[in-house]
């Protein structure tokens, strides 16, 4: 009965080594990455670098990465707010 619990740390340990390595990706790395897909679709679709047509199409696609960013977020955007007035 006693390996339980120390079953229990292990698997916390665990995980929160994950979420730990998880946290240390390289921005530079991920921004790289990003664009790469980015010109890759825009490329795909038709559109030549270095032309407005290409500009509008990777902002587009930073625009939609926001939102769905966004989505994901695990804020849901409401609170308490609790104010003090004087009079009306």
């Amino acid at each position: 009965m006693m390996k339980q619990p120390k079953t229990k740390y292990l698997v916390l340990a665990a995980a929160l080594a994950g979420l730990t390595l998880a946290a240390c990706t390289d921005p530079v790395a991920e921004q790289a990455r990003l664009d790469a897909i980015d010109h890759k679709n825009c490329t795909d679709l038709g559109f030549q670098p270095n032309t407005e047509a290409y500009g509008n199409c990777r902002l587009k696609m930073k625009e939609i990465r926001a939102k769905e960013e966004g989505s994901r977020s695990p804020n849901v955007g409401f609170g308490v707010g609790i104010g003090i007035t004087k009079g009306f």
